[in-house]
This record gives structure tokens, sequence and C-alpha cells, in this order.
């Protein structure tokens, strides 16, 4: 049996114990055999999930996401809640189970002065139940004066990588975004290259966290088609996808995105596609220039005589009969050494109608430079005959393997982060 001083001693161990833990959370108390008191040392809560968040400085509608919370005690694996909380540039809504918005202050001096690209940071305090504190952090970019006139947002879907082994896995993330059956990666089928999982999460100093697609050249298969002449790993908005992010016929909208290519991954002379606009036209009606071809692509392809380029693709589609119309065309084509091993972003705005518009620009992040630069006000961007078509985009690793030569052996990597879909309309 312990002495008096003994016990004396064991609580004192105990509470200085809890006092040198960093965010030790809530402590509680109870009593021993001997009627005395005792302190009881708690872990702090884990806090983890969407952590980041980004919108343009003209947005009107909330960015949302979700934090996920563990706790040894149970009870207090809940957030204390924040109801219209006024922040530095914004209003900030957290519940107990850790689902979060944002909303930008349209009225605030600063992020009214902002020029186009330059950036303000918003960062909110998220407190757990026990104390356990966490940042959220809100990235709010500038937009040019003449875009914001010309675009009128209605709903904005974002998709942002969270940290490699911490939050959400990549396919999680991404299915809470675009639905589940959103991602064709090798591993999701049966006989495919199982084993590796396609798209991953990483970080690096310049853009924070983002995602990974992988290609491998001599293992990895067309969905569920098997060894074909071609292979994909994408993800992509479709059917069960949230309407936001869907186009409909009259629908204008508005990607942005970045993503970085290594002057090593290697091109063929046939197609590498990294962004694709695909039309869905359900009854497969040849009238309206049917969907076997994306709209728009932007291409990676091998040139004989100009060497390695980076194309945007436009397709007019096929005539009535199933036959090519012949006015497929590339709208840019530039020197494939201009973006690689560099961030780039890229901004698309399109108006989805028999008479559209079609707008891209592709800016190296390293010196701001442009190098593409696309603008066509007259364009065919339909292709649907009835109400329930529409046109999606599509995003990852889409190639060619009939030129295996030109490929390498070695494993390939793409990364994307910071993908944004805004519905809208055009300013009259």
């Amino acid at each position: 049996m312990l002495k008096n001083s003994d016990k004396s001693y064991r609580i004192f161990i105990l509470s200085a114990l809890c006092y040198s833990l960093l965010g030790c959370g809530s402590s509680g108390s109870a009593e021993d055999e001997q009627g005395l008191s005792i302190t009881i040392v708690q872990t702090p809560a884990v806090i983890a999930g969407d952590i980041f968040g980004s919108l343009l400085s003209d947005s009107n509608v909330a960015i949302t996401g979700m934090l996920t919370i563990e706790d040894d005690q149970t009870a207090e694996a809940v957030f204390q809640q924040q109801v219209n909380n006024p922040t530095d540039f914004g209003f900030f809504d957290l519940d107990q189970q850790g689902n979060w918005s944002y909303l930008i202050d349209l009225t605030n001096t600063q992020v009214v002065a902002l020029e186009d690209d330059e950036l303000l940071t918003d960062v909110v305090t998220v407190i757990s139940a026990d104390g356990t504190t966490a940042l959220v952090t809100i990235e709010i970019k500038g937009v040019s004066k003449q875009q914001t006139g010309a675009f009128i947002l209605s709903a904005e879907t974002t998709l942002n990588a969270d940290g490699a082994d911490i939050g959400l896995d990549a396919y999680t993330l991404i299915e809470n975004v675009f639905s589940s059956g959103a991602i064709e990666s090798p591993d999701m089928y049966e006989g495919n290259h199982e084993d590796v999982v396609h798209i991953i999460e990483d970080f690096d100093q310049e853009i924070g966290n983002h995602f990974v697609f992988l290609a491998h050249r001599d293992i990895d298969q067309d969905k569920d088609n098997g060894v074909t002449d071609r292979q994909r790993n994408e993800i992509k908005a479709y059917d069960k996808s949230p309407d936001d992010t869907l186009a409909y016929e009259g629908d204008s909208f508005q990607f942005s995105w970045k993503f970085k290519v290594s002057s090593e991954l290697a091109l063929s002379s046939k197609f590498s596609h990294f962004f694709q606009l695909k039309a869905r036209n359900d009854n497969e009606d040849n009238s309206n220039g049917n969907d076997a071809q994306p709209i728009i692509t932007l291409s990676g392809a091998e040139k004989n005589s100009t060497g390695n380029q980076l194309q945007v693709r436009y397709s007019a589609g096929f005539d009535e009969n199933g036959d090519s119309t012949g006015l497929d065309k590339n709208l840019a084509e530039v020197d494939w050494s201009l973006i690689t091993d560099e961030w780039v972003e890229v901004f698309v705005q399109a108006t989805f109608a028999e008479q559209g518009q079609f707008y891209m620009t592709l800016t190296r992040l390293s010196d701001d430079t442009k190098v593409i630069n696309i603008s066509e006000s007259n364009i065919d961007m339909w292709r649907g005959v009835q109400a329930q078509d529409f046109v999606r985009p599509k995003w990852g690793i889409y190639r060619s393997i009939v030129e295996t030569d030109s490929l390498r052996e070695e494993e390939e990597q793409v990364r994307f982060a910071n993908f944004s879909i805004k519905k809208g309309m055009l300013a009259q």
C-alpha cells in the first residue's frame, strides 16, 4: 500500500506531465481507493481534412469544406460552432461535425483593391471541444476588372489536395466533389494495374499540396477494356456529378487549375491528353456532331518537323452520317519546353452553344508569362440534341500507346492542383 507521501508524489508527477504536453486538451479528475483526487491526462484531438480553400475575389458564392476530428475521449470529438464569424476578409461558419463554409466580404477594401493574380490570405482558427486548435487557410485571388464585369458567378465547385498521409486520401477527395464513379484509374478495374494507386497526393514549396497522376507504359490499360491502343488515368464530371459541374446548352462556365509536367515525360505523335471538354450525347444521334470526339483537348504531341508541342485541339464533331466534318483544327501550338518542369495555371471560359465562345490562357507561374492565349468568339461548342445532354470536364493522363518506342518504360507523373469549376452567365 502506498503511503500518503507516495500518493502525493504520484499526483504531482501526473499533473506535471499534463502541463508539460503542448495542447494536451482537457483533463479530468477521479478519486483513487483512498479518496485522493488524481489528475487524468487526456490527449489532444487530431484535426485534419479540408484545411485549405481558394476562391476569386469576385466570388459571391460560399466555398465549403469538411474537417475531420479524432479524440480518445469520444464525447470531445466535435468542434466549437462558429456562425457567420467575421474574419479578416470574409465570414466563416463551422458546425460541430466539421462542415465549414467561407463567404468573401465583397465590400472589404483590400478585397476590392486586388488586381489580377494578386493574393490575400485569410486564416481562421477552429477549436475542438477540448480546446485543441487548428487553422483553415483561405486564399483569395484577384481577378481583372474586365473579367469580373463579363462573367456573373452563380456557383463554384473546387477540388484541392489536403496533404500526403494526412486528411482524406486522393480518391475520397475526388469522389466527394464529383461523386462515386468519377475516377477512371487502372487500379479501379479488375484485371488492370490493380496493385498501384494511380492518383496520390504530394507537397512542394511552390504550390503546396497537390495531386499526382501516374502512368505506366507497359502495365496500365484503358479502363475495363483490357489491352488496347491507349491507356488512361483520369477524373471527370459525369451524369452522377452535381449539376453545377455540368454544362447544358447555353450555359457559361469557367474552369481553372494548375499543372506541371516533367521534361522527362515522353510523348508520341498520336495523343497525350491532360484536359478535355467532352460532350455527352445520350442517344448517340449524329445530327449535331455526336460525342465521339472531345470538343477541346489540351495535349502534348511529338512533331518530327518542330519537336514536341503543347497543343489545344478543337473538334467540330461528325456530320449526320458519322463522318468527320474536316473542320477540326489546332487553336494553339507552342513549344513543349515552355512548360516543362514549371507550374502553369490554366484558365478557360466557355459558352456552350452552336455559336459559342471559348477563351483560354495558360500562364507560367515562375515569371507570369502567358504561354497560350486563345480567344474564339464564334465557335460551335455544342453537340447535344436533347435537354439532358451536357458537356463535362476531364483531367489526367489519357494517351495513345501505339508508338510504344516513343514512350518511356519508367513511370510518368503529371501534377495537378487547385481545380475550380464556376457556373455563371455572361453580363449583357
